[in-house]
């Protein structure tokens, strides 16, 4: 549990008393790599914080799939919008590798919004850094070339480039997997 009192007091302070709240509503679950955390059409139930592993968010399009991103170590994960509303969610999210998470369900995260006044503002933080991280996304996605986009990611995230299949990486900078084997060879 200290990789859930760490990141969220990357956050929040939390009182000793507050923590122990807070720590009862969190659970470790742990997903082999290839199974689905969530799947189009369910209600995503948990809002997770990766352990360990490594796991793409994405869509199906056309007979195409569709990468939106990754999560991996001390990052958030989910299907953050079926968790929010509550609703059929519209994007899987898949292990890559042999993942470890540790979740809070959706009822004791409200739950704890109402009684214990740090965690309301911590979601409220997470919402706002979800929601630049999205908008950084887009313009990135529209304004940079091919391979500028390549560039950021290996700055980034270049762990990824070891661990995640080309064509998932492809998918998620838009551009054909043999467009990305140029760019990695070139790189």
């Amino acid at each position: 549990m200290d990789l859930v009192r760490s990141t969220i007091e990357r956050y929040v302070p939390l009182k000793e008393h507050e923590w122990e709240r807070v720590r009862v509503c969190w659970k470790e679950l742990l997903f082999p790599k290839g199974e689905f955390i969530s799947r189009v059409g369910d209600v995503e139930h948990f809002f997770y914080i990766v352990r360990g592993g490594v796991q793409r968010l994405f869509f199906e399009h056309d007979g195409t799939s569709i990468c939106l991103g990754f999560s991996y170590d001390h990052s958030w994960s989910g299907d953050y919008e079926s968790f929010l509303q509550q609703k059929p969610g519209r994007l899987n999210v898949q292990a890559i590798t042999d993942t470890a998470l540790v979740g809070i369900d959706h009822a004791d995260l409200i739950a704890l919004y109402d009684e214990v006044p740090a965690m309301d503002r911590f979601g409220r933080l997470i919402l706002e850094e979800l929601l630049v991280g999205r908008a950084t996304r887009e313009i990135e996605q529209i304004a940079l070339t091919a391979e500028e986009r390549y560039r950021k990611l290996v700055q980034r995230s270049p762990h990824l480039l070891q661990l995640v299949p080309q064509k998932d990486i492809a998918s998620y900078l838009r551009m054909t997997p043999e467009t990305f084997s140029r760019l990695r060879a070139k790189v």
